[in-house]
C-alpha cells in the first residue's frame, strides 16, 4: 500500500468547511488504496485554538511572528482577523515548521512517506478530488520515482518589468514531490529568507523557483487537473467566523 502524506501549511480560514473538504479527500484517497497521513501547521489566534483538528496526525500552531506580516485594519483582500502576509514570508515560515513537526513525527513513529502533497488548508477539489486522484492513481510510478524533482503548476523563465529582469514565476497553492524533495523544498524559508546577501527578493509567484535554485531541486509542471480551488470570503468569513 502507497504511504502519502498531506501537509498543510498557512493561514487557517473558513474551518467549518475546510475541515469536511480534507475529511472528503481522504476518504477519495483511500477509496484508491492509498493509506494517508495528515498534517497541518498554521497560526495561533483566537480562532484557530478553538478549532477541531481530529482527522490529522499532527496539529500545531505557531505564534504569529509580528516581523513578518502587517496589520490590514481596512479589511481589503482575502485575509482573515485584519493580517496581510508580507510576500510569502509567513507561508514558508510554516512549510519550514510544519516540516520539522512532520519529520518529528515520522521520526517517533517509525514512518516513511512514498509521495507528500504539500498545500494550503483552505483550497479543495471539487467531489473529493476523486478526479486528481485518480489521475494520481493512474501516473502513480511516473510521480513518485521522481526523485529530487517537485511537481508544481509550472516554473518558467519570463521577462517582466521594466528593468527586464528574468523571474522563475509559478503558482504558489500546491507542491508534490517525494519525501526527499519535498523535505528539501521546505528548507526553502532558509535559502530565501534567511541568507546573508540579500541578493534577491523572493516573491509570491517566484519563491518556488528560487526554492528549486537554492536546493538544486529540480521542477516538472503537473497537469491541469491537480490545480487547486481555492475558498474565498462569503459573508459567514466577513462577518468574523474565518
Amino acid at each position: 500500500m502507497h504511504k502519502i502524506a498531506i501537509q498543510l501549511s498557512g493561514q487557517i480560514r473558513y474551518w467549518h468547511k475546510s475541515y469536511n473538504d480534507w475529511v472528503e479527500f481522504k476518504s477519495s484517497l483511500q477509496e484508491r488504496g492509498f493509506d494517508v497521513d495528515l498534517h497541518i501547521c498554521g497560526w495561533e489566534d483566537e480562532y484557530t485554538k478553538e478549532l477541531d483538528y481530529g482527522i490529522f496526525e499532527t496539529s500545531n500552531l505557531i505564534p504569529i511572528n509580528k516581523d513578518i506580516v502587517k496589520e490590514n485594519s481596512d479589511g481589503k483582500g482575502n485575509w482573515s482577523r485584519k493580517q496581510q502576509p508580507l510576500s510569502l514570508l509567513p507561508y514558508s515560515y510554516l512549510q519550514y515548521w510544519g516540516s520539522r513537526f512532520r519529520r518529528l513525527y515520522q521520526k517517533q513513529n517509525n514512518v516513511d512517506y512514498d509521495f507528500i502533497i504539500l498545500t494550503r488548508p483552505d483550497i479543495y477539489y471539487n467531489e473529493g478530488g476523486r478526479k486528481q486522484i485518480k489521475h494520481l492513481f493512474v501516473n502513480w510510478e511516473k510521480l513518485s520515482k521522481s526523485v529530487f524533482t517537485i511537481f508544481t503548476d509550472g516554473i518558467e523563465n519570463k521577462l517582466g518589468g521594466e528593468t527586464k529582469s528574468i523571474t522563475r514565476w509559478s503558482g504558489d497553492l500546491l507542491v508534490m514531490g517525494t519525501e526527499e524533495s519535498i523535505n528539501l523544498f521546505c528548507n526553502g524559508f532558509l535559502h530565501c529568507y534567511l541568507q546573508e546577501s540579500q541578493s534577491f527578493y523572493a516573491g509570491h509567484h517566484t519563491l518556488p523557483g528560487y526554492i528549486c535554485m537554492k536546493t538544486n531541486l529540480h521542477s516538472k509542471t503537473y497537469p491541469n487537473i491537480f490545480h487547486p480551488r481555492l475558498r474565498k470570503k462569503n459573508y459567514e468569513e466577513k462577518s468574523g467566523m474565518g
